[in-house]
């Protein structure tokens, strides 16, 4: 009883506080009718620690609202950095990638076959550049033995139809590329300069190497090689690359050819499929 009696005098003392430090106020101009007496002493002192208690709650709620809109501004800040930085970076890859929308321009205009444009997903562990699956699928009507090309230029500055590969394996929306570098990879071949023929086929390294089905001395390094058609799979003309090396085999009836392409297959990043009715 003794401790609830202490309790009750402690919440009497501070509402009486309380009212003091309220009704204490000076208001209008006129003094209370606390600042005429002894009171005014004691209340004067209790009436500071709960203004600057006040001013402390003030100030910090208004440092917090600061805060906040400073935050929000500071969100849209970086909002818009981002749209900035994302537009800059379009416009370099559009600069970057300026001489190869026009050559992929130039030989649209003059493409006779039906394609798609895709994109190079993913790549075969097991033989880096010479496997890769497509964006690309039986929804986009990609079928199997479909010619993978590319837009590429020669030296002198031309346009060309640059060939890639062959469509192997097709989904809905992919489809698996084999290159002309694979190894099991073969492609009839025409020398664009004096139109001898062979057959050409891709190595374990990468390289293309090729030899020829008669007997010709007119060669020389540099001759333009190109797909001949035969074999019902690659259409005609389609750029091959060029001969880098010539050897005779080992019955020194005829030549070996070693061919640099004309893709870059590290650097291939996206193709076009023709469509050819067969």
């Amino acid at each position: 009883m003794i401790k609830h009696g202490k309790l009750i005098n402690l919440t009497v003392i501070i509402l009486a506080l309380t009212l003091l430090v309220t009704i204490g106020v000076t208001t209008s101009g006129h003094s209370t009718f606390f600042e005429g007496t002894g009171f005014g002493n004691i209340v004067a002192p209790i009436q500071k620690v709960f203004y600057s208690v006040g001013q402390i709650f003030s100030n910090s709620f208004e440092s917090l609202f600061s805060i906040s809109k400073i935050r929000e501004e500071n969100n849209q800040l970086k909002e818009e950095l981002y749209k900035i930085r994302d537009e800059n970076l379009d416009m370099k890859r559009i600069i970057n990638n300026s001489e190869a929308l026009k050559l992929e321009y130039e030989i649209i205009q003059n493409m006779q076959y039906d394609y798609v444009k895709s994109r190079i997903i993913s790549r075969d562990p097991g033989n880096w550049f010479g496997r890769f699956t497509i964006d690309k699928g039986s929804s986009d009507g990609v079928k199997p033995d479909d010619i993978v090309i590319e837009a590429i230029a020669t030296d002198e500055g031309v346009a060309k139809i640059g060939l890639v590969g062959k469509v192997t394996d097709v989904g809905y929306n992919w489809a698996k590329v084999i290159a002309i570098n694979d190894i099991n990879s073969s492609v009839s071949f025409n020398v664009v300069r004096n139109n001898e023929s062979g057959v050409l086929k891709g190595k374990i390294d990468g390289i293309i190497e090729g030899y020829f089905f008669s007997m010709t001395e007119d060669l020389r390094i540099g001759d333009e090689v190109v797909t001949s058609g035969l074999g019902e799979v690659y259409v005609p003309n389609l750029f091959i690359g060029k001969i880098s090396k010539i050897e005779k085999t080992s019955d020194l009836l005829t030549e070996e050819i070693t061919v640099e392409p004309a893709i870059n297959f590290e650097k291939l990043f996206e193709v076009y499929i023709i469509k050819v009715s067969r």
